[in-house]
């Protein structure tokens, strides 16, 4: 049985466990920290999910191999092909102005990539293997990347996924029939059935960095390093731009519209009520609508840095238990994690917290990126200097297919 086959029998039997919880009208302590558990863990299946569907074809080469056999399916054979390809026959087929040939070639039609195309997928981590008796250089124990590559965007519900060549199109049914009680011979009243499309073309964005030829020979696996550095700074880059939106600089038709600036529903909290329990607490419970989100438990909270550490440090009742406003709405069943950047004040006018309806957040809003990209390696500009420029150039987009299961909360006077 794959990593995928098991991680999908095990958000089967956690989904199954979450909807008992969730149709009990009312919910014991204990009861809420489960659910809280599998609330997280059913995220973090969604993340583990994706990488095992990326890795699967490896997973089955290296399978294979313990029993003898180099396997002749297709993961195999895409396995093999990836071993042999290297960043530079990309480069160099981009500086002639050609497609890629050899081996580069043969793996971009296995995954069905156009030769003139740069496989995003070899920006994946390189599989660790233990060092053997006859290595005889220096090795770093391990590399202590800069940033983390986890995103509050997925933990709010957005899904990320690869798209192929061409406008990505995602429908939705906008209205549709009621169900309603006819008596005897009465005609059911037709109803209007509507769809929305919501198309999203690739827009660029790029990631760049110099390094010295004398670094690179002095430190072992450093442009490995600095490719992982890259593909961090793709994703946070991605994660920042889908609660801040970002212009661009090729007009407004690549615009990234995020969650500070979308047309979706914001409540409001004053000055004198975000240091209150009640006032705290009352936005998120208006979010309860019974469809999108039944109980507080169903919302995917990510809070601005400054409202969490208000919250955090803000007593609630003080004559009671002394509890935070953090802790005391918590205990309501709201949990939720913290994103920097996205606001760092606690103002009139600023964001205090960007939430998900959980319920059929699924593909609600999506953030697809461009299989396609450019990955390439200048040793020539800064030749006179001993710099060596690593440049990615990728393509995403950032769409809310369905707005009623995204709201924001607002600091105001």
């Amino acid at each position: 049985m794959t990593k995928r086959q098991k991680l999908a029998i095990e958000a089967s039997e956690k989904r199954q466990r979450l909807n008992e919880l969730l149709a009990l009208d009312e919910l014991t302590d204990e009861q809420r920290g489960e659910l809280d558990t599998l609330t997280k863990r059913m995220q973090q299946i969604e993340v583990e999910t994706r990488a095992a569907i990326t890795a699967e074809a490896a997973d089955e080469a290296e399978a294979r191999g313990l029993f003898g056999n180099n396997g002749d399916g297709e993961p195999a054979e895409i396995r093999a092909l990836r071993g042999k390809v290297r960043t530079g026959g990309y480069v160099t087929a981009a500086l002639e102005q050609r497609a890629a040939a050899g081996a580069e070639a043969e793996y971009n039609a296995a995954i069905k990539l156009p030769g003139n195309k740069f496989p995003m997928s070899l920006l994946a981590p390189p599989e660790e293997r233990a060092a053997t008796a006859v290595d005889t250089q220096t090795m770093p124990r391990r590399w202590l990347d800069r940033l983390f590559a986890d995103t509050a965007a997925m933990r709010i519900g957005v899904t990320m996924e690869s798209v192929a060549d061409g406008v990505a199109s995602y429908p939705i049914t906008t209205a549709g029939a009621s169900a309603a009680q006819r008596a005897k011979s009465q005609a059911a009243a037709d109803a209007a059935w509507t769809i929305g499309v919501s198309e999203l073309k690739p827009t660029r964005n790029t990631v760049r960095l110099v390094f010295n030829t004398e670094d690179e020979a002095r430190v072992p696996m450093l442009e490995e390093a600095l490719n992982r550095d890259l593909r961090m700074a793709l994703t946070e880059g991605v994660d920042r731009a889908i609660f801040l939106g970002d212009a661009g600089a090729t007009g407004t038709d690549a615009d990234i519209v995020g969650f500070s600036t979308a047309t979706i529903t914001e409540h409001e909290i004053t000055q004198a009520e975000k240091v209150t329990a009640a006032g705290s607490l009352a936005p998120f419970m208006a979010m309860v609508d019974g469809i999108h989100a039944t109980m507080v438990e169903d919302l995917r909270c990510v809070l601005a840095v400054g409202a969490l550490r208000l919250w955090g440090s803000t007593i609630a009742n003080a004559a009671a238990e002394n509890e935070t406003v953090l802790q005391f709405l918590k205990a309501n069943g709201l949990t939720c994690t913290s994103r920097g950047e996205i606001e760092t004040a606690t103002l009139n006018g600023d964001f205090a917290a960007f939430v998900g309806r959980g319920r059929g957040i699924e593909g609600a809003a999506v953030a697809p990126t461009w299989e396609g990209g450019q990955l390439i390696r200048d040793m020539y500009s800064g030749a006179a200097k001993g710099e060596v420029a690593l440049t990615l150039v990728y393509l995403w987009n950032f769409g809310i297919v369905r707005t009623a299961n995204f709201q924001r909360v607002k600091f105001v006077t």
